[in-house]
């Protein structure tokens, strides 16, 4: 998302700022992951499942999702996707809308 409010106002992005984005994105989705498990019993949860959750994210969250949440879930990863793709879309987007 910074990166569109970079591209915005005309100013190069910094990359401290997209790895802020980045590492704050993957610990709130984790954080959220060691919440929402504790509603779903079929979840075993072990006494460091939060650290193990951020640790192995990326292929742990389409499995929690279809788990927990079946064909929804994998919706629900697209949605994640497009969050996490959101900086780059609304470049794109303001890009195509200057250029009419």
């Amino acid at each position: 998302m910074f990166d569109g409010l970079y591209f915005w106002r005309g100013m190069p992005s910094t990359p401290a700022t997209e790895a802020l984005a980045g590492v704050m994105s993957a610990f709130l989705i984790a954080l959220w992951i060691d919440v929402d498990s504790k509603d779903h019993p079929q979840v075993g949860r072990s006494f460091d499942y939060g650290y193990l959750v951020l640790l192995f994210l990326l292929p742990y969250l389409p499995y929690y999702l279809w788990r927990t949440r079946s064909a929804a879930g994998l919706f629900m990863f697209a949605g994640f996707l497009g969050l996490f793709w959101l900086g780059f879309f609304v470049q794109l987007l303001m890009y195509c809308l200057y250029r009419l």
